[in-house]
């Protein structure tokens, strides 16, 4: 689970999320993204030149974030994550 911060009166314990960290899907992801004409880049430094390191995926909003390592690493992760 994320931090205990709230956002527009939800609190992050309640939401359900799953960090997705396997390389080789992220490897199998990325290459047929490539294979179509798309890249993985980091949501949230846009910085096309790092490593993907894990995808947040945030279910009940069906979105995900792509993340590099050093974002990864800057979000506040608390109890079991899958990967």
């Amino acid at each position: 689970m994320l931090s205990e911060t709230t956002k527009g009166g939800a609190s992050w314990d309640s939401i359900d999320i799953e960090l997705m960290t396997d390389r080789t899907v992220l490897k199998n992801l990325s290459e047929l993204l490539r294979a179509n004409g798309g890249i993985l880049v980091c949501h949230l430094c846009d910085d096309v030149s790092e490593l993907i390191a894990g995808i947040l995926v945030i279910r009940a909003s069906k979105e995900a974030w792509v993340l590099c390592g050093q974002c990864l690493r800057k979000i506040p992760l608390q109890g079991p994550v899958a990967s």
